[in-house]
């Protein structure tokens, strides 16, 4: 539940900072660009 409010404003923040760019963003969070795409997509952050 806490990783959820946490993750959701970071993902919306550094998502606006690379423009959209996923392979960017995943490089910045640390993250596979997949899992990337999944997390955006729960949290209903993917264009």
């Amino acid at each position: 539940m806490i990783l959820r409010e946490v993750e959701q404003p970071l993902f919306k923040a550094v998502m606006h900072y690379t423009e959209g760019n996923q392979s960017k963003a995943a490089q910045i969070l640390g993250l596979n660009r997949g899992t990337l795409r999944r997390k955006l997509e729960d949290y209903d952050l993917a264009d």
